[in-house]
């Protein structure tokens, strides 16, 4: 099974890194056989494809009229993490975490912002939305997305056969308590991952079942 390396940029902070590395912890102890390697902000080399800042600071920008801050598009990042050429002699999963807002198109839908994305076997996340709630349902909305854009990577929701199953922004779970249940908003995302601990699973069995087929 391939590998996933997880990076962020400088801007994230080390609450958010603390979430991050929470539920990739949580994430290994439903799924063991995944190897989790956190590369952080380091850089590990010089130059092109060097570290997560050098893709956020490569990647296209979005200026919004009458914002005052910059997004970052998506797919130029997903993009760039696909082209880095270290994936030639090392195939790994990559999940990059950024501080500034991402935008994106989604079935030929233009959003305003999203949460995250993903393609394949690359992830990119933004924790810049979830800044201004109260510490508990920060921790819960990181989390949250970090195991929903895990379980698009590993083919969760996405066979066309399956029961339960919408298409909304991409195919996601209608399974009660499952993490693979669209998010559009802040409270969203904290009730998914509080249902997950209420619950005591991440992810439905049908979910679990997708994860555990995954080739990658």
């Amino acid at each position: 099974m391939l590998p996933v390396y997880v990076m962020y940029d400088s801007g994230v902070d080390l609450f958010e890194r603390d979430c991050i590395t929470d539920a990739l912890q949580e994430f290994v102890e439903t799924f063991p056989q995944r190897k989790v390697v956190i590369y952080g902000t380091r850089a590990w080399s010089t130059g092109d494809y060097s570290s997560a800042d050098w893709y956020v600071r490569n990647a296209k920008r979005v200026i919004r009229k009458g914002w005052d801050w910059v997004q970052y598009d998506a797919q130029s990042l997903l993009e760039l993490m696909m082209k880095e050429p270290w994936q030639k002699a090392n195939p790994h999963i990559d999940v990059l975490f950024t501080s500034h807002d991402l935008t994106g198109t989604s079935r030929g839908t233009v959003l305003n912002f999203c949460f995250g994305m993903t393609l394949g076997r690359f992830t990119v996340q933004s924790v810049f939305r979830f800044r201004d709630l109260p510490a508990t349902d920060r921790r819960l909305a990181i989390k949250a997305v970090v195991w929903h854009e895990l379980g698009h990577v590993f083919g969760c929701a996405a066979n066309p056969h399956r029961s339960n199953t919408e298409y909304k922004l991409g195919r996601h779970c209608t399974n009660p308590g499952c993490i693979m249940r669209q998010g559009v908003n802040l409270n969203e995302w904290v009730r998914h991952a509080r249902d997950a601990y209420r619950l005591g699973r991440i992810y439905c069995p049908q979910c679990r079942e997708d994860l555990l087929r995954s080739r990658d």
